[in-house]
């Protein structure tokens, strides 16, 4: 399906005026993938104890890189009005996504250490809430306002799985709230997104037409879809065929069948880490893998939600799925944990 949704962007002439090529993107999909592969069978050697104590290390690491993508270095890459990549020669990086993850371990070993309640406030949800304020807070400077909804519901729903309950629930939940409304009013095209929402038809010359011709290609399908490669949207027509709206793509040439497909296996994979994370050995595990079958959770239905137009438009891409080598690699590492935690069950590791 990357192929697909890609190859009449990769076809197009490059600026330098060389012809394009249309195996461009899935030959880049294809590397991306064998190095989350390899990494994915390394980070599942970690013990999972091992993997918590290195969190703290990790999320100060991507957070500085993600902090790096404010400044005005040359390696600093902007794409649509938002810096939010690193080039390091031809390699492309989103620290972004690398922050997500970091941030799941780190919340889940300070969840392991004991329930979110009044004894540990100080200890445990502060610092959770410290964490993920920060990455949020970079992520709305980096005017990713769709990765950082996707960080708050995750966080937000680990605090739920570590006990946090009552008021304190309450209180996260309308700043969480707050922060997206002034996210919104504070960016003209952020509101923009939300009247199209509403009447997409009357805006089908700005923000509209992106609704439109999402809706337009999933319509397409059917029950059995229109053929591999045969999605007239994706050719130049539909914004980010390849990343954000694959799934449309999918729905256009697989049909209601292909999408259906498409999502019973997300839901194989999350049953199948959710079933690791109830087996495990300790407080350790179930929450990193927990926190892995969240993410996997949240970002795949605000995906396809965007898709089918139940919620506004914003760039989130679906797992396993779209294009990205960021993206991939940082679910397949995600994946690596998961079989870590699977892996050493029944293990405990000494101090």
């Amino acid at each position: 399906m990357v192929f697909s949704a890609s190859f009449p962007k990769a076809m197009q002439a490059t600026p330098d005026g060389q012809p394009g090529n249309s195996l461009y993107y899935i030959r880049l999909q294809a590397a991306y993938a064998l190095i989350g592969l390899v990494a994915m069978m390394l980070v599942s050697c970690v013990h999972p104890d091992t993997i918590a104590r290195m969190s703290p290390r990790l999320l100060l690491a991507t957070l500085a890189l993600t902090a790096i993508t404010l400044s005005n270095l040359n390696i600093v890459r902007a794409s649509h009005g938002a810096a939010r990549w690193l080039d390091f020669g031809p390699v492309s990086l989103q620290p972004s996504e690398f922050a997500k993850l970091a941030l799941i371990l780190f919340i889940a070993a300070k969840l392991a250490e004991g329930q979110l309640n009044a004894a540990n406030f100080g200890r445990t949800t502060v610092r959770i809430g410290l964490a993920t304020g920060l990455l949020v807070a970079l992520l709305l400077l980096q005017k990713d306002q769709g990765m950082a909804i996707l960080i708050g519901l995750i966080a937000l729903m680990m605090a739920y799985l570590g006990h946090l309950r009552g008021r304190w629930l309450i209180v996260l939940s309308l700043l969480g709230i707050g922060v997206v409304v002034l996210g919104i009013y504070s960016e003209h095209y952020r509101m923009q997104r939300i009247m199209a929402y509403f009447d997409p038809l009357k805006y089908k010359t700005e923000w509209g037409w992106q609704i439109l011709l999402m809706k337009t290609a999933i319509a397409r399908g059917g029950l059995t879809g229109l053929g591999l490669g045969m999605c007239p949207e994706k050719f130049d027509y539909l914004p980010e065929a390849h990343t954000d709206a694959i799934f449309c793509v999918v729905a256009s040439e697989a049909g209601l069948i292909g999408a259906v497909i498409t999502l019973a296996a997300m839901g194989c994979i999350i049953s199948r880490i959710v079933a690791i994370a109830v087996r495990a050995s300790n407080n350790t595990g179930y929450f990193l893998a927990a926190g892995i079958a969240v993410m996997l959770a949240i970002q795949t239905l605000l995906n396809v939600a965007v898709a089918t137009h139940l919620i506004p438009v914003t760039g989130l891409t679906l797992p396993f799925v779209s294009y990205g080598g960021s993206s991939l690699v940082t679910t397949l590492v995600a994946i690596g944990v998961v079989l870590s935690v699977q892996r050493h069950r029944d293990s405990v590791m000494q101090p």
